[in-house]
């Protein structure tokens, strides 16, 4: 092996290494890929995960109503109330829900996978809850069980 494939080779064995160290789990904030102070942070607090909940709920809530008024304007054909009602509603909730799907993506580190999956959960009714459910049971909305305190003894 010539010297300057030697080089190359001890380079990327040093970034690898170095790559790896930053991954361990440490309690230092600096010490992650890509982490800030404040992504480490609402990673340790429920907060984000409260929000992800209650907004996956209200769009699913304003897909319901939306439902329910078109069902008003086609079906029955007496109002257009509950469509002028929860059209907007029902918009400006996809659109939270859309901006939250990508801040928890951020904060707990999803894949691009996960973060499509949210967003195509978004797309057909109740989707949205279910997902969160899914997301919750594996894990991906942060530990939901008390952190355990050591025992002195």
């Amino acid at each position: 092996m010539s010297n300057l494939g030697l080089g190359r080779a001890v380079t990327r064995a040093t970034r690898s290494a170095m790559k790896q160290r930053r991954r361990e789990a440490t309690g230092d904030w600096r010490s992650r890929d890509r982490d800030s102070a404040l992504t480490h942070h609402a990673r340790g607090s429920t907060l984000n995960r409260k929000v992800f909940q209650v907004v996956a709920f209200a769009e699913a809530f304003t897909w319901a109503g939306l439902l329910v008024g078109m069902y008003f304007k086609h079906i029955a054909e007496t109002s257009e109330v509950g469509v002028q009602i929860f059209g907007p509603l029902h918009g400006a909730m996809f659109l939270i829900y859309l901006l939250v799907a990508f801040t928890t993506k951020s904060v707990f580190g999803w894949s691009g996978k996960i973060l499509v999956l949210a967003l195509v959960a978004a797309v057909p009714p109740f989707m949205t809850v279910v997902f969160e459910r899914w997301a919750l049971a594996r894990g991906l909305l942060g530990d939901t069980a008390p952190a355990e305190v050591p025992q002195e003894g």
